[in-house]
């Protein structure tokens, strides 16, 4: 109740127009993201995303879960610390390849709405390539959760499909980077987003994630306290 509370204050801190939609929410929805916003620096932001945002213990010690393989690494990981890179990367959801320059690139990089711990050689198929529903399945080495290949609409282009654990967390934080930084989503990704939005709902973990980001960067991602939200946009 509480944490519903904070979520509906801070979401309605701006003045929206009556039934906002399509551009006009967008706009909206950029102004709640953009205040308060604070650049971390990607050092601290990785610190964050491996000693804290993903932190867990268990009765052999402290793991954090990538969430592509869905594997529990133990090596080097601990309160700050930072895994081995070769083992267990920091994956940018938005591709740092796709940035915008209409924003500074270290605000981009170090944004934790976008940053998820993943198995490093699934993090390096995935690469920049987009999201969707996987048909044609090219396997990753020691990695059954996910899949990378042709999907129904790819024309023969490559795509990436996480866990379905993780697939409503990936479109969150595609649409929040979206809208954070004013990019927009092709059409043949966006398809899959909104249906993976609607296959993985919020959960507590992903809302506890939202609460913990605002208190290190100072913003949430308005798609995780309402992402009914999602439908009143057309297109991203």
């Amino acid at each position: 109740m509480i944490f519903l509370l904070a979520s509906f204050i801070s979401f309605n801190a701006f003045a929206f127009a009556p039934n906002p939609k399509d551009d006009a929410l967008k706009l909206d929805l950029f102004k709640i993201a953009m205040k308060n916003h604070k650049a971390l620096g990607y050092n601290p932001a990785k610190k964050a995303l491996f000693g804290q945002l993903h932190l867990e213990k268990g009765p052999e010690g402290y793991f954090v879960k990538d969430l592509y393989c869905e594997i529990n690494y133990t090596k080097g990981v601990g309160p700050g610390n930072m895994p081995d890179q070769n083992q267990l990367n920091c994956e940018h959801t938005w591709p740092q390849s796709k940035f915008t320059k209409a924003f500074p690139n270290e605000l981009q990089k170090s944004d934790l709405h976008h940053l998820f711990p993943t198995d490093s050689k699934a993090n390096s198929t995935r690469g920049n390539f987009e999201f969707a529903d996987v048909v044609k399945n090219e396997n990753l080495s020691n990695c059954d959760a996910s899949r990378s290949g042709a999907s129904v609409t790819s024309g023969g282009h490559t795509y990436f499909e996480p866990p379905t654990s993780h697939k409503g967390n990936v479109a969150r934080a595609i649409f929040y980077f979206s809208i954070r930084y004013k990019m927009p989503i092709g059409d043949a990704q966006e398809e899959f987003l909104r249906r993976w939005n609607q296959l993985d709902p919020v959960d507590d973990a992903e809302m506890a994630r939202n609460n913990a980001i605002e208190k290190l960067q100072g913003n949430r991602n308005p798609f995780i306290d309402h992402p009914e939200l999602i439908d009143q946009i057309s297109d991203f």
